[in-house]
C-alpha cells in the first residue's frame, strides 16, 4: 500500500481551520527538525493511539506525529496535524 504525506493541505475543505493546520505543522516540523520521511517512519513504524478526536497519535523514537488518515483504494493519504517531543 502506497503511503502519500501532505503537510500542505491548505484546500482541504472539510475543515475549516485547514490553513491554519498546516501553517501549524510546517512550524512544528521545522522547530524540530522533523521532515516528511520521518513523519513516514512514525506512521509505519510507530506506537499508534486513537485520539478522542478521531485522530491518529504515532509514537516514535524521540517524537510524536498526530494525524488524520484517509485511505483511498491502495493509497494511504496521512495528514499531519502537529508533530511533538515525546
Amino acid at each position: 500500500m502506497d503511503i502519500k504525506i501532505n503537510v500542505a493541505f491548505r484546500n482541504l475543505k472539510h475543515w475549516q481551520d485547514s490553513e491554519k493546520r498546516s501553517e501549524h505543522v510546517f512550524d512544528r516540523m521545522k522547530e524540530r527538525a522533523i521532515g516528511k520521511e520521518q513523519i513516514k517512519e512514525a506512521v509505519l513504524k510507530g506506537a499508534k493511539t486513537i485520539r478522542a478526536d478521531k485522530s491518529i497519535l504515532a509514537t516514535y523514537r524521540w517524537y510524536a506525529v498526530a494525524y488524520r488518515e484517509f485511505r483511498i483504494k491502495d493509497v494511504r493519504k496521512i495528514y499531519p496535524i502537529t508533530v511533538m517531543e515525546v
